[in-house]
């Protein structure tokens, strides 16, 4: 008999059906009731057919455990060769891998010693300025700058910046590192100072920036907040091009007052209003 589920299943009802029979023929309801005593009483007709029936089935699991044993036996064979097919496979593909690394090295190796040739070695200072520019730059995207906060004279930013998050629903979902006023006091003027906020991480300013137009719907405890308007921290150069891109936005609304335009991703965007 070869090993399968369905021989399972099968062996399954056979056992069933020769325990009934056991049953029968002993005029017992349960296994609890047959005893030697009630097998004694048997009938030696009957007595020698279940013997009969419960030796076949016996003969026929001895069968399908050898046949298991031995479907086993090659599975765990099969098993152990596809093991090593695998590792003989990925042993290639990280040879092949070890050897295209290699190969690109040797190029950018020539590459570098090509243009050290040709080129002076980087100085000390402009090493110094590359380092600057990724830090500062790392250093603003974490940070958004707040315009049109009132200035008071012995305020505190810190709570400032906790009310306008609060005020977007943002108080409890980002860590405020730190806040402070831009630039110095000018007497005799009237500008306001704007506020540098910087946060945990870059995703969080963009979360903010995100929500920065919802402050123009703002009312009642919180209406001072619908003056205020936030944005990125820019560096110099990029608030230089910002500027010349609002101008142009500017001339763009006077021109065409049935579009709707605003600025995404350094660029001028208008689309008619609906």
């Amino acid at each position: 008999m070869d090993f399968s589920v369905d021989s399972l299943h099968n062996i399954e009802k056979d056992l069933n059906a020769a325990f009934s029979f056991v049953l029968k023929s002993a005029k017992v309801d349960n296994a609890g009731e047959l005893n030697q005593t009630v097998l004694t009483k048997m009938h030696k007709g009957p007595l020698i057919n279940c013997v009969e029936k419960l030796f076949g089935l016996l003969k026929s699991n001895i069968e399908l455990c050898r046949s298991a044993a031995g479907k086993i036996d090659r599975l765990q064979a099969d098993c152990i060769q596809s093991k090593t097919e695998l590792i003989a496979l990925q042993q290639n593909k990280l040879d092949t891998v070890q050897n295209s690394v290699r190969k690109e090295m040797q190029s950018w190796s020539d590459i570098v010693q090509k243009n050290c040739e040709k080129s002076s070695v980087p100085s000390v200072k402009s090493v110094k300025q590359v380092v600057k520019s990724y830090v500062d730059e790392n250093d603003r995207s974490r940070s958004f700058i707040i315009y049109g906060a009132k200035e008071e004279k012995g305020e505190h930013t810190p709570e400032l910046v906790e009310d306008l998050l609060l005020a977007m629903n943002e108080e409890k979902k980002h860590q405020v590192l730190g806040s402070l006023r831009l630039g110095t006091i000018k007497k005799d003027s009237d500008s306001v100072r704007p506020i540098k906020v910087t946060l945990g991480s870059a995703d969080s300013v963009k979360e903010i920036l995100s929500k920065a137009k919802t402050l123009k719907t703002l009312y009642g405890s919180y209406a001072m907040f619908s003056k205020m308007y936030l944005a990125p921290d820019r560096s110099r150069e990029e608030r230089i091009e910002h500027k010349k891109l609002v101008e142009e936005m500017k001339l763009l609304i006077s021109k065409e007052p049935n579009k709707h335009h605003y600025i995404r991703n350094g660029k001028i965007v208008s689309v008619l209003r609906g």
